[in-house]
């Protein structure tokens, strides 16, 4: 019996046996009523055992083998996208999909075999276009679960960030407006500059979140260029973080012609992570000290602080997103948001301007971050963004 006809004739027994087994190996499919589950499966089959009985080309086997071919069984594609799109709505994850198709050709492949007493180059040949569009299914259900995931991320961040901002300014605007009042006690003002302390924080952390999404899909970070001199950029941003850090010590050094053409508000960020980098990881008696220097065609930044020194293994995914700067002796200090998104921006930041940035750590001299800047930044920007140390 040919394969196709064989799941002709049995796709009701190959379905329930294939049902049976994601409701006792699968997390999401258990509790689904059966239909739920078994409804896609078997207008697949059939659709496969359709595609297996209509002639093939050497050339079209050929083609397909190099994934040439994708629009060659249109049914096949509508029903791996519609079971995508079913999966994806019922909360499967993109494992128990693989794990659905695989259990599926297992079960069709073994049903099949063992009817068999004699092989032959047919049915060899059979078996080949089963995983041929079998294959084929695999591919379009899950690129198609792919860019349904991609795009609700990029929905609810995208949502996150436009409905927090709102509230999160008439927060700020509100601690702000009880600052200048009179008659607050020592500890009602300070009550209320915790609260404009975390609304910034939780207005940087969404805007970090809409950076990294914009960037993860394959975009690059908007910049808008436009005349500005590093050191008085680098001084405001140092007086904002004072307000907020008045225990510790920042220090600035600046030499040499500073000005070039650079997105402002994008290096003020790429500052201001930085040097708020230093002040949580670095050691709280000794200051945070930032130099800016002419380099030439370039400005070089450094933010430097005394403290644990960065591990050798861990500078290799510094700017990587989701990684916390672990050093030696310690994994992070209080108030860290734990996502771990400031240095990828920074670095983000840096390749936008077709600049690069590298870290330097050691017990002695402590950590040191190095930006350098072009001051008439290239349109591509640098290739990768982290210079060698």
């Amino acid at each position: 019996m040919k394969l196709s006809e064989f799941i002709e004739r049995n796709v009701d027994s190959i379905v329930e046996e294939w049902t049976e087994h994601a409701q006792a190996n699968l997390p999401s499919a258990r509790g689904l009523p059966p239909e739920e589950l078994r409804d896609h499966t078997k207008q697949l089959l059939l659709h496969i055992a359709d595609d297996m009985d209509t002639p093939q080309s050497g050339e079209d086997r050929h083609e397909k083998s190099r994934g040439n071919r994708p629009e060659n069984a249109p049914e096949i594609t509508r029903t791996a996208k519609a079971d995508a799109d079913q999966r994806f709505g019922l909360g499967f994850s993109l494992g128990e999909m693989a794990a659905e198709y695989r259990a599926l050709r297992a079960s069709v492949v073994r049903r099949w075999t063992e009817r068999l007493s004699v092989v032959n180059l047919g049915m060899l040949d059979e078996l080949t276009r089963f995983n041929e569009a079998l294959d084929q299914a695999a591919s379009d259900s899950i690129a198609w679960y792919v860019d349904r995931v991609e795009e609700s991320r990029k929905l609810l961040l995208g949502v996150l960030g436009h409905d927090l901002r709102n509230p999160l300014g008439a927060a700020r605007n509100s601690a702000d407006y009880l600052l200048r009042t009179e008659g607050l006690t020592h500890a009602q003002t300070k009550a209320v500059v915790r609260i404009r302390s975390s609304t910034d924080r939780i207005r940087q952390l969404v805007s970090d979140l809409l950076d990294l999404t914009l960037t993860r899909l394959g975009g690059s970070l908007p910049i808008t260029l436009g005349p500005a001199n590093l050191g008085q950029v680098c001084r405001q941003t140092l007086d904002e973080l004072e307000a907020f850090h008045p225990d510790r010590q920042l220090q600035m050094d600046c030499a040499g012609e500073l000005t070039g053409e650079w997105d402002v508000l994008r290096i003020g960020q790429l500052l201001s992570n930085l040097i708020a980098n230093a002040i949580q990881h670095g050691d709280p008696s000794t200051p945070v000290t930032v130099s800016v220097q002419e380099q030439g065609d370039s400005v070089a930044v450094q933010v430097h602080n005394q403290g644990p020194v960065i591990a050798p293994e861990a500078r290799r995914k510094l700017f990587d997103p989701m990684t916390r700067p672990v050093t030696q002796h310690a994994e992070g200090r209080e108030g860290s948001s734990g996502l771990g998104l400031g240095l990828y921006i920074v670095r983000e930041i840096a390749v936008a301007h077709g600049g690069e940035i590298k870290v330097d750590s050691s017990e002695r001299e402590g950590t040191t971050f190095t930006v350098r800047l072009p001051r008439k930044p290239s349109a591509k920007g640098a290739s990768t963004g982290v210079a060698s140390t």
